[in-house]
C-alpha cells in the first residue's frame, strides 16, 4: 500500500527539512533511516514517495538511504531470543505465540549527508 509510505515519507521529509535547516549546506547528498520490520515498508515505494515529496525543496535530487531492523523476540515460556521468521510471531525454539517483541519498532532520521559550499 503506497499511502503508507506517503505518510511515512512525509514524516521524513519533515524531519530532513528541518535538520536542513540547521546547517544550511550547498545540498543535501543523502538522508538515511532506521525503519523497524514492523512497519513492512516497500523500499520502491518509499523511495518513490520521497523523491516525489523532496521535488522543489532543498533536500531534491537527494537519495534516501534505508538501513532495515529486524523483528526480535523473547519467549516468555523458554526465554529463547532472536528473530521473527516469517508471517506466525512464535517462538524461534518452542514455537510458543507468548513472546514479547524486543525489535523492529524503530523509524528515525539517522542521518544526513551534506555538501558544503566553497567558504571562499
Amino acid at each position: 500500500m503506497i499511502l503508507h509510505e506517503f505518510s511515512i515519507a512525509q514524516t521524513i521529509v519533515q524531519a530532513v527539512l528541518a535538520e536542513l535547516k540547521k546547517v544550511q549546506p550547498s545540498r543535501l547528498v543523502r538522508a538515511r533511516i532506521v525503519a523497524g520490520g514492523l512497519h513492512q515498508l516497500v523500499s520502491a515505494n518509499l523511495t518513490f514517495a520521497y523523491k516525489v515529496l523532496t521535488k522543489e525543496t532543498p533536500a531534491a535530487g537527494s537519495f534516501l538511504s534505508i538501513r532495515r531492523v529486524p523483528i526480535t523476540a523473547e519467549c516468555r515460556q523458554c526465554h529463547w531470543r532472536g528473530k521473527i521468521r516469517g508471517a506466525l510471531f512464535a517462538c524461534g525454539r518452542c514455537k510458543s505465540g507468548d513472546i514479547e517483541i524486543t525489535g523492529g519498532r524503530e523509524l528515525y532520521l539517522d542521518s544526513i549527508e551534506v555538501e558544503q559550499g566553497d567558504p571562499s
